[in-house]
């Protein structure tokens, strides 16, 4: 088999594998049941949750920089132990502290570590289709909901919240090994045989390559970061809380709100390869304003009304995915590939920022004002604000171009 055809091969293992570390977008449908289990509150239970996607950054970052020296399958393998290590262990605790370490301390350690084998090792396979193969792998994550969701609920319903968690774990340590010894090594520069890459494509594979102290130098840096930052609050904010949110405003019962989190997980994950295919056609930034406005607007709906409630929460959940499903390609374009592996990481630092924030102040305002409607409100002010901060990095990557063209 070419290289050509096995790379098609990597991206379908990528993908599953990326489905079964996104249990965590399952979370919500874990949520209520474990702080019921041990009578914790639902805000100091999502902190879990907070601490899981706050230090998967930092995995991201440091495997990031041995894959200069050491194999992507290599770092797959380590991180599949340690987050399968970390679901089971949950399955253990009996106190808030445990609850932090195990999920999210070593589940977020091992996801990150597997995502950051997994991504931009298989993005860069894929030259004529950045945005496409980001999208797929990022779907992936989003499909784990889709699957983990009800799975999920059903066994906490048969066996009760901690048992899941047990089986899971297994789950997840055994599948995620044997999928890592299929994954081999981008070589460096591949180009499929064949390929007439396009005048955009042509500026994004000439983009000028810089490590991470020349991308953190680059106020472009900074202005996608916020932009991040300000989609990642209102996404996770929803993400997070979907199920409660569901049974507190649209009266919805566990298992139909755990149904609809599955639902929420396939609007998620066809936003993140369907913008990922759209923005390989009109560009990752143009892409990345309608995304906001579609989420400032689903977002305000929230706030204003409880009617149709689902609608608005899969439209989070399909501009959620859009945006996460570009950061590899995104990342690309602007800082160019020869350091991706590491950029890809530190472009995660502003998520982990907005993953701290989002999940916990939607919970927070609900518990002291009763409603969520503030937070739902702030979430659509942020997602307005950033339209424009992606205007003006769409601006300074269209002059950078003009110059060094």
């Amino acid at each position: 088999m070419q290289l050509e055809e096995k790379r098609w091969l990597y991206l379908v293992v990528g993908a599953v594998m990326n489905a079964i570390i996104g249990q965590t977008y399952a979370w919500s449908v874990f949520a209520k049941p474990l702080a019921e289990r041990f009578d914790w509150s639902l805000a100091d239970t999502s902190v879990a949750f907070a601490i899981f996607h706050s230090i998967s950054c930092l995995p991201i970052i440091i495997a990031g920089k041995l894959q200069e020296f050491v194999q992507p399958k290599i770092i797959i393998l380590f991180g599949a132990v340690v987050f399968g290590l970390g679901i089971l262990g949950v399955g253990f605790i009996d106190n808030l502290t445990f609850l932090y370490l195990t999920y999210g301390v070593m589940g977020g350690i091992g996801m990150g570590t597997i995502y950051s084998g997994v991504v931009p090792n298989i993005v860069k396979f894929f030259p004529d289709r950045r945005g496409l193969a980001s999208g797929v792998l990022a779907a992936g994550i989003g499909f784990g909901a889709l699957i983990w969701g009800p799975i999920g609920a059903a066994l906490i319903e048969r066996y009760g919240v901690s048992p899941a968690f047990t089986i899971l774990g297994v789950l997840s340590l055994v599948s995620l090994c044997v999928l890592a010894m299929l994954i081999q090594t981008a070589p460096d520069g591949f180009i499929p045989a064949g390929w007439t890459p396009s005048a955009s494509q042509r500026q994004n594979l000439t983009a000028l390559d810089k490590n991470w102290r020349g991308m953190l130098a680059d106020p472009l840096y900074y202005c996608i970061a916020a932009v991040i930052v300000l989609g990642a609050i209102s996404g996770l904010m929803i993400i997070a809380q979907a199920s409660p949110i569901l049974q507190a405003v649209g009266g919805y019962s566990a298992i139909a709100a755990g149904t609809w989190v599955g639902v929420l997980a396939v609007c998620n994950s066809c936003g993140r390869a369907g913008w990922g295919w759209i923005s390989d056609r009109i560009g990752r930034m143009p892409s990345l304003v309608i995304i906001y406005a579609i989420l400032g607007c689903a977002m305000f709906w929230l706030s204003a009304t409880d009617w149709l409630v689902v609608a608005p929460i899969l439209l989070v959940g399909m501009c959620f995915g859009g945006f996460m499903g570009m950061l590899a390609s995104l990342t690309a374009d602007a800082f160019g590939v020869k350091y991706l592996a590491m950029n890809f990481g530190i472009m995660f630092l502003p998520f982990a920022v907005a993953a701290f924030i989002g999940p916990r102040l939607g919970a927070s305002i609900k518990e002291t004002s009763g409603s969520y409607s503030q937070a739902f409100l702030y979430g659509a002010i942020l997602a307005f604000i950033a339209i424009v901060l992606a205007l003006v990095a769409a601006f300074m990557m269209r002059r950078r171009r003009r110059i060094s063209g």
